[in-house]
């Protein structure tokens, strides 16, 4: 039985074209509950775009029964699937006996490489929407971080893979978690507010070529332009936020470097971009936090938040320190945070978050 995109539930951002739903952001895909025997799915991705590191990578996470909730989520996939194929066959299910189950599938590696589109879902059986019951939504905008960038690796060892991010380890997705909220993350590495990440060393230019501020308001403005479609903008309807995390400025420190004018160029644009969020999600609290890879930015986080506060001073808003991570509790790929910080970042973010729930 061939089933309809509309009879599973979604989660994250999603773009249609052509008979084709593209889940393409950290976190995003879909979920049901299947009484049956079996469930297969062909995904599309652009794997020639790509070398062996930077292709889309899928988890599948299979638990008995109706329950979907957050609380019976496994902590690993049942499958983890590189997309390898430009369609690619999956079994995402498969028993000789029917049986009840919550199939949920996660893209775990980021927009920014390879794609992932669902052309079709057949079954043997029966199907029915399933996600976690919430009346809780919650944006988060980000950079690597919030990808879950490079998890699964180890400093000084390992570079940066597809296959090494875990996005259902990240912080953003284990605040979700804790708060039984549905997630939508606009998340990319290396991006910033006013620079991109560039060598702090030998580069004197920003790179400006793909900004947060440029990139947040639409759908998926990446794999629009890759499908040859002029980008959409996002319909704050399919998911309005009960709150918005803005997790940006990481990358925008090395170009920064302490130098005044700079600075305050990024206190501007967070400025801007926090009024936007604002204005297209008029009743959402805003929370604005860095400093787990670099503390350098956060007294302007603050500054940025102060700013707007004195033009909005009704919208509640708040910022929140991260400690910046410890060898002791390890380093992933490229000195990113491994799954123990992001466990404890989350933590901080939900103490933070709380009183507004």
């Amino acid at each position: 039985m061939k089933v309809a995109f509309n009879d599973v539930s979604w989660y994250g951002r999603f773009l249609d074209n052509e008979e084709i739903r593209y889940f393409d952001y950290s976190s995003s895909g879909f979920s049901f509950i299947l009484k049956g025997k079996k469930a297969e799915a062909v995904i599309l991705s652009d794997p020639e775009a790509w070398d062996e590191k930077n292709k889309g990578v899928i988890g599948v996470y299979i638990s008995e029964g109706e329950d979907c909730s957050w609380k019976t989520l496994p902590s690993e996939p049942a499958k983890k699937i590189t997309l390898l194929e430009k369609e690619n066959k999956c079994v995402l299910f498969e028993s000789s006996e029917e049986k009840t189950v919550c199939i949920r599938v996660i893209k775990l590696s980021e927009c920014a490489f390879g794609y992932a589109g669902l052309k079709s879902l057949e079954v043997e059986g029966n199907v029915k929407p399933a996600k976690p019951e919430t009346s809780l939504k919650l944006e988060v905008i980000g950079d690597s971080i919030t990808c879950g960038y490079g998890i699964e690796g180890v400093w000084e060892k390992d570079t940066f893979t597809t296959q090494q991010e875990r996005a259902d380890k990240s912080y953003a997705f284990l605040t979700a978690k804790a708060m039984n909220a549905e997630l939508q993350c606009c998340s990319w590495s290396g991006i910033g507010l006013i620079s991109n990440y560039v060598d702090p060393v030998t580069v004197n230019l920003p790179d400006t070529h793909w900004l947060m501020p440029a990139n947040w308001p639409y759908t998926d403005k990446s794999l629009s332009l890759r499908l040859g479609l002029e980008p959409e903008i996002w319909d704050e309807k399919k998911f309005s936020p009960d709150i918005v995390v803005i997790h940006l400025g990481t990358n925008d420190q090395s170009w920064v470097r302490k130098i005044e004018d700079r600075r305050l160029s990024y206190v501007s644009a967070l400025r801007q971009l926090i009024e936007a969020v604002h204005r297209r999600s008029p009743k959402a609290k805003i929370c604005c936090c860095l400093g787990v890879m670099g503390q350098e930015l956060c007294d302007s986080v603050n500054e940025a938040a102060e700013l707007f506060t004195k033009d909005f001073p009704n919208v509640k808003i708040k910022t929140v320190k991260f400690p910046v991570q410890l060898e002791s509790d390890g380093i992933a790929a490229d000195w990113h945070p491994s799954a123990k910080t992001h466990e404890k970042i989350a933590d901080i973010l939900i103490e933070a978050l709380k009183e507004w729930c």
